[in-house]
């Protein structure tokens, strides 16, 4: 009697295990490193008091009389938002809503006009552009 040699088929259910193993191991991971809300304050104030240093601690905002006076300002000016960076990290605090899809968190910072999302995911931050409420209250008018 012949034998005949049978060819199996690989069952396609060993590659949607894999898969959904590194599903897993993704979704676990990505659970584990959802950075918490004390993390994402580190962060937003730093950001904030960097804004801060930018558009108002620079010797061009110092009016034209003060001009003599210009490197002390600024310099007073960059401690002064160094020193109060918990005061900036609370306002942040109290300005801020946060939405935990557990894989990740979504951040929404309201503070003196501007709206701020910030997607946490990873260990790490992304903050989305904002508008200039100056432009957009002008576009809906």
């Amino acid at each position: 009697m012949m034998k005949l040699d049978t060819i199996q088929a690989k069952p396609s259910s060993g590659y949607i295990g894999k898969g959904v193993i590194l599903l897993s191991i993704l979704a676990g991971t990505m659970i584990f490193t959802n950075p918490k809300r004390e993390e994402y304050l580190n962060y937003a104030s730093d950001q904030l008091s960097v804004e801060i240093k930018k558009s108002i601690c620079q010797e061009s905002q110092v009016p034209e009389f003060l001009k003599g006076l210009s490197n002390t300002l600024v310099n007073t000016c960059n401690t002064l938002v160094t020193t109060q960076r918990d005061l900036i990290k609370d306002t942040i605090n109290k300005s801020t809503i946060q939405q935990n899809a557990l894989l990740f968190s979504v951040y929404t910072t309201e503070i003196m006009g501007y709206k701020y999302q910030t997607l946490g995911g990873f260990g790490n931050f992304v903050t989305f552009p904002t508008k200039d409420p100056k432009t957009s209250q002008s576009a809906s008018k």
